[in-house]
């Protein structure tokens, strides 16, 4: 075990009867560690005044890859009445949907938790952080680093060598290296002697879409001439006749790929400064009720899997779901419908 893992398994172990009394509204919680007995393969087992045993996995994150790794342990203990718990330093929103999806037991050091079990019923939320580290690692997904996720999850199936996605991406191979480790340290990726690929594609996109801004880009709001799927035609006739690449994405895109939800508001990047696509479309800058947002990317890396859809050029559908979940009118539910049925990963046969 590395020596962060056994020191945030020591400090779980000095926490947890306080958290757990509390939790349980009990005098007393004995927690120890799980090698005094071999038969249990988690980190620390846990006894309540009422006999009741949690075998507990202590994990260094609260991300999504982590939480499905635990998940993976925790739910396949085979002894009956025990209470399996995963326990993070913070459960980010992300996890906890996918412990949700699991059913996975979790309570995090901040005091919040989701515990389902016979007779016991235990949910508390929206408590902060309490442990909020300095120097955190620059994140796998920031705009630049996340163009190695975005080219794992254009093709899941495959298994890809650093040196590869270092070519795909444009990044050096230490820049790849680092951005592959830290996905590791997450448990987002497998590996096949010196490849790799996602572990779960769908764990990896929450991964992305949690830590994804899509306020990071540079946006200019005004109103154009025309509405909803209209405008968005005029609008890409004109940045053609213009010379602007383009590529549409939210609720126009989502539009186009399956007629869902009619919209206000036109979403497009625009691989210029949006200020001067502003000016060459005669837009009137204005943010109160616009029904035009040109985008300069934070990184091209978002054309990246573009396509045409129907005569809109259109960004990726990782790309259109990840900027649906922050985007305003009906675009959440939008991202929902898209992930169901556009983003549903099949294993193929590992080749």
């Amino acid at each position: 075990m590395q020596e962060p893992a056994k020191a945030l398994q020591r400090e779980a172990r000095h926490l947890l009867p306080r958290l757990l009394a509390d939790l349980l509204d009990e005098p007393a919680v004995h927690v120890e560690s799980a090698e005094r007995e071999g038969r249990l393969r988690a980190d620390l087992i846990a006894r309540d005044a009422h006999g009741r045993q949690w075998v507990i996995e202590v994990k260094t994150s609260g991300g999504p890859g982590q939480v499905a790794r635990a998940a993976e342990q925790l739910l396949t203990y085979p002894d009956e009445g025990v209470i399996p718990v995963l326990v993070v330093p913070f459960m980010s929103r992300a996890g906890a949907e996918v412990a949700d999806r699991a059913r996975l037991n979790w309570i995090d050091l901040s005091g919040n938790a989701h515990v389902r079990s016979d007779n016991l019923y235990l949910r508390v939320q929206g408590l902060p952080n309490q442990r909020r580290s300095r120097g955190r690692p620059s994140s796998p997904f920031a705009p630049r680093s996340a163009r190695v996720t975005r080219a794992m999850l254009l093709d899941p199936d495959r298994w890809w060598l650093q040196k590869e996605l270092a070519a795909v991406t444009g990044l050096d191979d230490g820049n790849v290296s680092r951005i592959v480790r830290r996905l590791d340290q997450e448990f987002l990726l497998e590996r096949r002697e010196r490849e790799l690929r996602p572990h779960e594609p769908g764990v990896l996109l929450d991964a992305w879409a949690q830590d994804y801004r899509f306020d990071g880009h540079d946006s200019v709001l005004g109103h154009f001439s025309g509405s909803g799927i209209d405008l968005a035609r005029t609008v890409a006739a004109r940045l053609e006749s213009a010379g602007v690449h383009h590529a549409f994405t939210g609720l126009p895109a989502a539009w186009v790929i399956d007629q869902f939800v009619r919209f206000r508001l036109t979403t497009v990047y625009v691989d210029e400064d949006p200020r001067i696509t502003a000016d060459r479309l005669g837009v009137r800058r204005e943010a109160t009720g616009a029904n035009l947002q040109l985008v300069g990317p934070n990184d091209t890396g978002v054309f990246v899997g573009e396509y045409d859809h129907e005569g809109l050029n259109c960004v990726s559908t990782v790309q259109i779901y990840l900027d649906l979940l922050q985007l305003p009118e009906r675009a959440a539910e939008a991202a929902r419908h898209l992930r169901a049925q556009h983003l549903r990963w099949q294993r193929g046969a590992a080749g």
